[in-house]
């Protein structure tokens, strides 16, 4: 009873390493969390049932997905920063989402130097503008669309939209003491033609990081786990290190499920001149994403 989905969920897991060839075996690499606990759980029950074989097949495939998780606990981490660390939040609002008032106290309380929210419709618009955070607002939708990234900077930080339209490049950057910040919202890769769109947006943030010369960011509503093919292309392509490295999952979707349900699609990633003082979810405020914050400097 156990013994074949076992195995099923092990091949399962093995052939999600193969995303860059199929956008379904992408998908499923999102859970690669999941299925080490499976595993575990499954291989270790066939062993105290004597299926000694099959156990260690499907420990072995635990071991695999433990092997790409565990290194996200284990490095730098948290650094002591030398100066007044920039803080970051990127927070995918959920549109229909009503809960301004609490949003506003959170970004009060935070006190963050740059904001991106996404899925930022026009009632959150006037929302945010009516809060007066002390914030320059900048409206990255364009009015046909249903909504974009809201960006909240001090006064006299450059803010450029690259658009959010389907095709574009569904991004937006600032710069913030000297350090280049590009928010993106790629699509949710829900079909072979969104995942292809998605991608090509993951490309874009890659050509836009090949251009800088100085400290910078890429943050955001990702549609994607640091187990998908374009994160790790991303990461690859442009030698920025992921901001989750010696702090561990930091599951932010969906907010509304269980923990064990939950995968990491939110992210921040920074040039390797940049260190993490901190970084941490936000509290729950009606979205089905937790908040991102991120409080990163630039050592001397």
């Amino acid at each position: 009873m156990l013994a074949i989905p076992a195995i099923v969920l092990t091949l399962v897991s093995v052939a999600a390493f193969f995303g860059r060839w199929s956008w379904v075996l992408d998908v499923l690499a999102n859970f690669r969390a999941q299925y080490a606990a499976a595993l575990v759980l499954l291989g270790l029950w066939l062993l105290l049932a004597r299926w000694k074989r099959t156990a260690t097949v499907v420990l072995l495939g635990a071991a695999l997905n433990l092997a790409v998780i565990v290194p996200l606990y284990i490095g730098e981490g948290r650094t002591i920063p030398a100066t007044p660390p920039t803080t970051v939040v990127s927070f995918n609002l959920l549109s229909p989402n009503q809960r301004f008032a609490e949003v506003a106290a959170f970004i009060r309380e935070v006190d963050p130097d740059v904001v991106f929210l996404h899925e930022a419709s026009r009632p959150w618009e006037v929302a945010i503008d009516a809060a007066e955070l002390g914030y320059e607002v900048t409206q990255s939708r364009s009015e046909e669309l249903i909504f974009g990234t809201l960006v909240l900077s001090r006064p006299g930080d450059p803010v450029t939209s690259y658009g959010f339209t389907l095709r574009g490049a569904r991004a937006v950057e600032v710069v913030h003491n000297g350090i280049a910040l590009l928010a993106i919202h790629p699509l949710a890769p829900t079909t072979a033609e969104r995942s292809a769109l998605r991608n090509g947006q993951f490309e874009f943030a890659a050509e836009w990081a090949a251009t800088q010369s100085g400290p910078h960011v890429i943050t955001g509503d990702f549609n994607a786990t640091p187990w998908s093919y374009p994160f790790r292309k991303l990461l690859g392509d442009t030698g920025m290190r992921n901001s989750q490295v010696g702090f561990g999952l930091g599951a932010s979707f969906p907010a509304d499920s269980l923990f064990v349900w939950r995968v990491p699609i939110d992210h921040l990633v920074h040039s390797p001149d940049i260190a993490i003082a901190d970084r941490r979810l936000g509290p729950e405020l009606g979205s089905d994403h937790f908040p991102l914050i991120v409080e990163l400097w630039v050592p001397g």
